[in-house]
This record gives structure tokens, C-alpha cells and sequence, in this order.
């Protein structure tokens, strides 16, 4: 077995990925464009967020109600929170369309 048939076993075994990798994509399609819906967050819901979640850092570090490794993960799941907030910002203009689009104060 060589040559031609070795090319044609390759280039079956390529197409089948192919076709498994439009499957995926084809599902995962609504996710996206929920996803982009996300990124279209507005300035005044980024800062709602960031304060927030900073009071509850602040309330978190000074007031003794969780124990010590409670403390840590509440810790680890606002900073979460925050960075993901501030990512998802990144991508929105102040008034929440999309970065690529130019920013036009009114």
C-alpha cells in the first residue's frame, strides 16, 4: 500500500475532520452571537459591576464572615467577576457598540 491510495486514505481522513469541525461550529453558532450580545455592554453597567464587586472586596477583607478559605475564594470569584467585566468591556464602546465600530460622542 503506497502513493495513491496513502493520498487518498489522507485526504479522506481530512475531509471527515473538516466535516466534524462544521458540525461543531455549526452548534456552537447561537453560543457565538450570545457571546457577541455579552461584549455589548454599556459604561454605566461596566462601572455598576467594577463598584460593586470592589465594595465586596472591601467588605470581604475588613469583616470577618466567611473563614480563611472562604475569604480566599470569595476573593478569587470577585476578581473573577472583575476581569471578566473588564474584558467584555474592552470589546464595547461607552455606549455599547461594538470597538471595531468608531465612537462618536453625542
Amino acid at each position: 500500500m503506497g502513493g495513491p491510495a496513502l493520498l487518498r486514505g489522507a485526504a479522506l481522513l481530512f475531509e471527515e475532520e473538516m466535516i466534524r469541525e462544521l458540525r461543531i461550529w455549526w452548534r456552537l453558532r447561537p453560543l457565538v452571537h450570545q457571546f457577541q450580545e455579552l461584549t455589548k455592554m454599556k459604561f454605566s453597567v461596566n462601572v455598576a459591576i467594577q463598584m460593586l464587586a470592589l465594595a465586596a472586596q472591601g467588605l470581604n477583607a475588613s469583616i470577618d464572615l466567611l473563614p480563611g478559605r472562604g475569604k480566599f475564594w470569595a476573593m478569587v470569584g470577585l476578581s473573577a467577576v472583575q476581569g471578566l467585566t473588564a474584558v467584555l468591556a474592552h470589546f464595547a464602546n461607552p455606549d455599547g457598540t461594538p470597538a471595531q465600530a468608531p465612537y462618536i460622542k453625542k
